[in-house]
């Protein structure tokens, strides 16, 4: 709270001495800050969002709702209208805040105010996350960005968005007092936030009206009524909220309200009694007889207790099962995320909850600073590195006629060059341990066509060269590297895999009735790190069910 309100107090200030855009941009940086919980100091105002922070659009339209709050912008429709370029950096963004203050005091007809906007004032979708899997699609993105200055990779978390972020005419509701008011009260409030955001009258707003089919209430316009109302509740992160919450909780105002109300602690509950257990005392031998059946009963170590694994990309998907499977293996996980920093802290709580060691660590591989501030993190806390498993991945999936140069430029910057840097970076963290393993991931569709993979079929036979050729120059060090060409894995990829219906029911019966999922992949991936693989070294290994054969 008292970061909140020193964080307040700052933008109290900001706001009354803005002279000059400067100091809007920095009121901006610290409100950027804040919401995404990224350390102040990599916030670059000419960074592309996108490209190198990794802000995507649901993101963003986070942070515009809390900026059209904070700075009585325009209603969703005008800020569309503008050009999504001028969304793509601070500055940019600023440029339209400044535009749009300068003409606060114009008559009020001069700015559209529509009783049910259901647009969102953020700019045209960005990729969520970067696609960590052999097979990789994301939204084309066609700009050269500026490189940023590197930073320390982990940082202490930062505050919550602002309250200011509210609209005004609700004041905040702390999760505490929420447990103490009625439901009436509690769904009185929820109806005042989404008539203070969507404009609507209040006696319209019933409270089990659905959202879309009878109030208009879109998913867009719906994720910036959540915003808000997880600042005004203190309500988990949106992960945490859908495996939470039933579906039905997300349609009405009732079961919004029904879905807070699960959330309070339960009160007036006794702790169970607890009756003191005195021990007998037990001769010499029968204390050395229950220790050595102590001992006896003990788990054996974990196969990779003691190790260190990097794995890029592992945020969520299946970079974040390969997390998972090494955590329960022993090892201490460090999991990497870009897009989604929320997604990749999610992962390293998993490991947590489940009795493992892991530690988040944001960065994209395809940027030169933030890769060396990652591995520079790594050396300082760590000394070393056993493992690196290279995941993370980047591109385009569309027939050729439609890939451009700078599909090509990102898809070859995240692949293949990203992966030389990190091993070389991993390699020498590995060499302080006496050697260590590189897993690199590729896909079939690097040897035979496959539709819609004409950008990534190419840059991942690059990798598979690649690997090949770092496994004989790191060879002297007792490093191994090795490559597992996977078929598709089930998941979020192949889902949106254009023509999804007729494609994938051909890959199954190619690959004996099912495709690979990520079990699959994490047991050779196992298998390669482990000593019993010590002389494989320079393999490209096939796993598809046997497709690449037929």
């Amino acid at each position: 709270m008292k970061n909140e309100i020193q964080l307040l107090e700052t933008i109290s200030i900001i706001d009354e001495t803005l002279p000059s855009r400067e100091l809007l941009i920095e009121n901006l940086r610290l409100i950027f800050s804040d919401i995404t919980r990224y350390p102040l100091d990599i916030i670059d105002a000419r960074a592309d969002l996108e490209m190198d922070l990794g802000i995507d659009s649901v993101k963003l339209g986070e942070i515009v709702a809390a900026l059209r709050e904070r700075y009585r912008l325009p209603a969703p429709e005008v800020m569309k209208a503008l050009p999504p370029e001028r969304f793509r950096t601070i500055e940019g963004i600023a440029g339209i805040v400044a535009e749009f203050r300068d003409t606060a005091d114009a008559p009020a007809a001069a700015l559209v105010s529509p009783a049910a906007p259901d647009v969102s004032a953020a700019p045209a979708a960005m990729p969520a996350a970067p696609i960590a899997a052999p097979m990789t699609a994301v939204a084309p993105a066609a700009v050269a960005v500026p490189a940023i200055p590197a930073a320390p990779v982990q940082q202490a978390p930062m505050p919550v968005a602002p309250a200011a972020a509210v609209p005004a005419a609700t004041a905040t509701v702390s999760a505490t007092v929420s447990a103490a008011i009625t439901d009436a009260e509690l769904l009185a409030e929820v109806t005042r936030t989404f008539a203070d955001i969507t404009r609507y009258p209040l006696d319209i707003l019933e409270a089990d009206a659905d959202f879309e089919n009878d109030l208009g209430i879109d998913s867009v316009k719906l994720g910036e009524i959540f915003a808000v109302l997880r600042q005004k509740f203190d309500l988990p992160s949106p992960e945490v909220l859908r495996e939470t919450w039933s579906a039905d909780a997300t349609r009405t105002i009732r079961g919004i309200v029904d879905g807070i109300v699960s959330l309070r602690p339960a009160v007036n509950e006794a702790p169970p009694a607890v009756k003191a257990i005195v021990p007998a005392v037990q001769p010499a031998a029968a204390i050395a007889q229950t220790a050595a059946a102590i001992q006896a009963a003990a788990p054996a170590p974990r196969k990779f207790e003691g190790k260190i694994v990097l794995i890029t990309g592992s945020g969520r998907g299946l970079g974040r099962d390969l997390a998972l499977h090494m955590g329960a293996l022993g090892a201490t996980v460090l999991v990497n995320s870009f897009h989604s920093r929320e997604a990749g802290e999610n992962t390293t709580e998993e490991i947590r909850r489940a009795g493992g060691t892991a530690h988040h660590l944001w960065a994209s591989v395809a940027n030169p600073a933030q890769l060396n501030a990652m591995f520079d993190s790594i050396e300082t806390q760590f000394g070393g590195l056993d493992f690196f498993v290279s995941n993370a991945s980047n591109g385009m999936l569309a027939p050729l006629d439609q890939i451009t140069p700078e599909h090509w430029e990102k898809a070859f910057r995240t692949n293949v060059i990203g992966l030389q840097q990190c091993a070389l970076r991993a390699s020498a963290l590995m060499k302080k341990r006496g050697g260590g393993r590189i897993v690199t991931l590729s896909s079939v569709a690097a040897h035979r066509y496959t539709d819609y993979f004409g950008c990534m079929g190419p840059i991942k036979a690059a990798v598979e060269s690649l690997s090949k050729f770092l496994a004989v120059e790191l060879q002297p060090h007792n490093i191994r590297v090795n490559c597992i060409s996977a078929g598709a894995v089930y998941g979020a990829l192949v889902d949106k895999w254009p023509e999804r219906d007729r494609l994938v029911p051909m890959w199954e019966a190619g690959a004996g009735g099912r495709l690979c999922n990520s079990a699959d992949i994490a047991n050779l991936m196992e298998y390669l790190l482990a000593d019993g693989a010590a002389m494989m070294n320079g393999a490209v290994l096939v796993l598809d069910g046997g497709q690449a054969v037929r």
